[in-house]
């Protein structure tokens, strides 16, 4: 029985071999075991290049850690939570209103004058100011307001009322500044006070003092009357100027009788400040010329007996002219 081998089964002569079997034979040959080795080698080379890669970049340190949660991506129709990230602090829309300027109302000054006398003075506006016969005034309960000459002549002039409701829910009744003139009285009259009297003159007499209130020098005195339920408290200020004697007095009163009822919680006034707000009037009054009106000379009569040229000096009537001086009578022999 024939046996063939692989090369001769073309048939062709064994000498000669064709031209894809010659080239085949040049190709080179490789087993399984080279290419096992390549393969491994080829992990290998991989492995140390991964190796030098990780430890590159941890050697740097300057990345940080990703969290896991911002890392893996949320399942699918789940919502990935949220990080939370501080809020600023809510800004107040609605600002404080600003306080408004509190507005301090001046209040306006009057100014009383009296040209026939010379004086003048300035007062509140809000106060209540009186003249000629209502000038007059009275204590509640306690009578008149009596002018302080040490002889009888004097006209009041004027007069300034506080009003009560600058002091209500206390016992103040009235305050009150006035002005009188004396033109009988000498320069060392105008010194004198008829009252406070003393209780006993030879051992405790009334001394007036000298004070000067604003630019102006004055001899004062003070003295004070009333009850259980009334007080008055008054004070003068005499000065001379122009031949006469100025009285400028002011007075408070206080009563804490209200109707038929006594009232035992009511508040006693500050009298001390009423009497400074009294004294800032008197630091306006101002004294200057008096101008009184020439007076008619009085014709002369066959009963008139005197020899003399110049005419007896006119009797002027205090009560039909209270802004004028009041002159003296004079008899000729």
């Amino acid at each position: 029985m024939a046996h063939f081998t692989q090369l001769g089964l073309s048939g062709k002569p064994e000498g000669k071999a064709s031209p894809q079997t010659a080239h085949a034979e040049k190709r080179p040959r490789f087993s399984n075991q080279h290419k096992t080795a390549v393969l491994v080698a080829v992990v290998a080379i991989s492995s140390i290049l991964g190796i030098f890669l990780l430890e590159s970049g941890c050697s740097k340190g300057g990345s940080k850690p990703i969290s896991s949660a911002a890392s893996t991506p949320a399942a699918y129709g789940q919502v990935a939570p949220a990080v939370a990230t501080p809020s600023p602090a809510p800004v107040s829309a609605v600002q404080p209103p600003a306080k408004k300027k509190s507005r301090q109302h001046k209040v306006t000054a009057a100014t009383y004058s009296n040209p026939a006398y010379g004086v003048s003075f300035r007062y509140p506006r809000y106060d209540n100011l009186r003249e000629g016969d209502k000038a007059n005034l009275e204590w509640q309960g306690l009578g008149p307001v009596e002018m302080n000459f040490v002889q009888p002549g004097g006209t009041t002039l004027s007069a300034v009322e506080l009003p009560a409701r600058l002091y209500s829910g206390t016992d103040f009744t009235s305050a009150f500044f006035n002005v009188s003139v004396n033109p009988k009285l000498t320069a060392e009259e105008c010194t004198q006070f008829a009252f406070p009297e003393a209780v006993s003159p030879d051992a405790d007499p009334v001394i007036p003092s000298a004070v000067k209130v604003g630019s102006t020098d004055f001899h004062a005195v003070e003295g004070s009357t009333g009850d259980d339920h009334r007080q008055a408290d008054a004070k003068y200020y005499h000065i001379f100027e122009n031949g006469m004697c100025y009285e400028f007095g002011m007075g408070v009163e206080t009563s804490l009788d209200s109707g038929d009822a006594t009232k035992a919680d009511i508040k006693p006034v500050n009298r001390d400040e009423i009497f400074r707000r009294l004294n800032a009037i008197l630091a306006t009054v101002k004294i200057e010329s008096a101008v009184v009106p020439d007076k008619p000379v009085p014709e002369t009569t066959a009963a008139d007996n005197s020899t003399s040229d110049t005419p007896a000096p006119q009797v002027t009537d205090t009560a039909s002219a209270p802004n004028a001086p009041v002159a003296e009578t004079s008899n000729q022999q």
